[in-house]
């Protein structure tokens, strides 16, 4: 049996989004640069050195990516703090990073730095002609292909044990294969929910790896870290909650599984409830929406929030974030309050 749930009243809403003013936040995860290089390419000459049109580049922007961009949507909530707990290179991509965290009002001073990291970047060329058409080239990626060195792995634990004394909520992105969520931070993260830590997982590949926590995957997420052997995009509603019942067993914890504009399902000790949202209309862009739902939840949950409720409110920061192109967008209480009253009153 599935249930279904209808939401909460504006008056609640506004009450949980004053509440989130008081909330204390601790982000450890894969801190990440967005880069985006706009290029006009009516602008382009033909290069003499080869044969090809170089890309006129007239607009550069920066942002936060995967744990950073997280982190962003905290503050865009107005939380009472936020402290990210990464590691970054020293490299250009860390100097521009740590400048849009801290312009955001980011806690960095628990971000480790060393010369053995690449701090990790998704840079973005996108070509504008006569047509109103933009083309997103394949993106630059820089990523680091090794283990996170033991050194830096011990001072990263210790920053997470000396922060979550504090903080009413871990919220951790486990984005990359080579990051900073390693199978000794997830230890330690186990030790943590142990001792009463509310901690919220997002984990692109290891969803299943962690137990006695709140974890937050996609669909397909769910379904690859279950049913390994089936193809996500041949499988339904049923396949999906099968995996989400699965993924709760293994963990030994709620699932709050995500399904893009379908909104959200939460799964604990066997039961499963739905939290439907309505779709937004394009044009849209997804990069990012997980990240604004995760902000949400977290910070929701963390104010007093049932953990239906938090969804709820997950999805409509989501919504309010699919509509801002070109950049990994941020939710704040004005606009979620206005994408409430869109599709309720």
């Amino acid at each position: 049996m599935v249930d279904t749930y209808a939401g909460f009243s504006l008056t609640r809403l506004e009450h949980l989004l004053d509440a989130m003013k008081d909330v204390r936040v601790a982000l450890i995860g894969d801190a990440c640069l967005d880069v985006y290089w706009e290029a006009d390419m009516t602008l382009s000459e033909l290069s003499r050195e080869t044969p090809h049109f170089p890309l006129p580049v007239v607009e550069e922007r920066m942002s936060g990516g995967a744990a950073a961009n997280t982190a962003l949507n905290f503050t865009a909530l107005g939380v009472a703090s936020v402290i990210l707990i990464s590691v970054l290179g020293k490299d250009w991509r860390a100097d521009q990073l740590l400048k849009v965290l801290q312009k955001a009002g980011v806690s960095t001073e628990y971000i480790l730095s060393s010369p053995e990291w690449i701090t990790p970047a998704y840079c973005k060329p996108r070509r504008h002609g006569i047509s109103e058409v933009v083309y997103e080239d394949p993106r630059i990626d820089f990523e680091n292909r090794e283990p996170l060195p033991n050194d830096i792995e011990s001072a990263l634990i210790e920053r997470l044990r000396e922060t979550a004394v504090s903080v009413d909520v871990i919220a951790v992105v486990d984005q990359l294969k080579y990051g900073v969520i390693t199978e000794k931070v997830i230890y330690e993260l186990e030790h943590l929910a142990a001792q009463g830590k509310l901690i919220v997982v997002d984990s692109r590949m290891r969803i299943g790896r962690y137990k006695k926590v709140i974890v937050k995957p996609n669909e397909i997420e769910t379904i690859r870290a279950v049913e390994p052997q089936l193809d996500p995009r041949k499988c339904g509603k049923e396949d999906w909650y099968k995996a989400a019942k699965k993924l709760a067993e293994q963990v030994e914890g709620p699932v709050l599984m995500t399904v893009g504009d379908k909104g959200a399902v939460w799964v604990e000790k066997g039961t499963i409830t739905e939290i439907p949202t309505k779709p937004v209309e394009p044009p849209i862009d997804i990069v990012g929406a997980g990240d604004a739902f995760m902000a949400a939840f977290c910070a929701a949950l963390a104010a007093g929030a049932s953990s239906l409720e938090a969804a709820y409110l997950g999805n409509l920061a989501a919504a309010v974030t699919v509509r801002k192109i070109g950049i990994t967008g941020t939710a704040s209480p004005e606009e979620i309050k206005h994408r409430y009253k869109e599709v309720n009153l």
